[in-house]
């Protein structure tokens, strides 16, 4: 049974312009749900691994505290940790209308930070699977060291994937991937030639976690052994085609 890793944006799902704060946009969330509950029913999908970003609320918690002091301020890690929570309640919520049972996992309990390396028990996500879940998680803080760290739900997607061992991995944001001013159907992380940009549309917005530079820095640790692709979750049916084996936006290659 193949295993699908999704990861839908902060910025796709939430309204993440500077300075706003836990503004989720329900409609393209509902529209994504109804779209993986689609994709699930046509029996295209085995293990499905839901993850998402925290948007407008996780990055401007975290500036509002900022990283040194989140470190060790428990309230602020409480104040961000319980938004990132929320957004994962609505999530899961329009899951639930849309006919499919998640499960939520919040990594504030389950996951770490060691070094450079992100540690979980991966047990928690196979139970649920087993079980019938869709195992949903996000961006949060976590232990790391000895305080807390900021962990993205990108560097989530792609251990989850590397564990799981994911045929497919997708990254679903509010932008479409433009390389020197153009669309491309594929590209290739060893092209340093390249410049690369990312339309926000003219809007300044709270990313604490590196935007789209810093996703395809992290992809590049599954981009061998997984097809990854980054395509704009805006665009109707989008999802849908990624679940169900169809190659949509750009497909990063080595």
């Amino acid at each position: 049974m193949r295993t699908v890793v999704l990861k839908l944006g902060g910025a796709l799902i939430t309204d993440k312009r500077k300075g706003v704060f836990d503004r989720a946009r329900e409609g393209v969330i509902r529209r994504i749900a109804e779209e993986v509950a689609n994709a699930i029913e046509g029996g295209k999908v085995g293990r499905l691994i839901l993850v998402h970003g925290a948007g407008s609320f996780g990055h401007p918690y975290v500036e509002k505290y900022g990283v040194e002091r989140l470190e060790k301020d428990v309230w602020g890690v409480s104040d961000t940790h319980l938004a990132c929570e929320r957004l994962c309640g609505v999530v899961c919520k329009a899951l639930i209308e849309a006919g499919v049972p998640p499960a939520p996992v919040h990594p504030f309990s389950c996951f770490r930070v060691e070094g450079n390396r992100i540690l979980f028990d991966r047990s928690v996500f196979a139970k649920l699977i087993e079980d019938g879940f869709v195992p949903v998680t996000h961006g949060d803080v976590v232990r790391g060291g000895r305080g807390w760290k900021v962990l993205s739900g990108d560097d989530i997607a792609v251990e989850l994937a590397l564990h799981f061992g994911a045929e497919r991995v997708g990254f679903a944001t509010n932008t479409q991937l433009v390389v020197n001013g153009r669309r491309v159907e594929e590209f290739s992380l060893s092209s340093s030639e390249l410049s690369l940009e990312a339309h926000e549309a003219g809007r300044r917005v709270s990313d604490v976690t590196g935007g789209m530079a810093g996703k395809l820095r992290k992809v590049e640790k599954v981009v061998r052994r997984s097809e990854v692709f980054i395509f704009s979750g805006l665009k109707k049916g989008s999802v849908s085609a990624f679940l169900n084996g169809e190659k949509v936006g750009t497909k990063i290659l080595p």
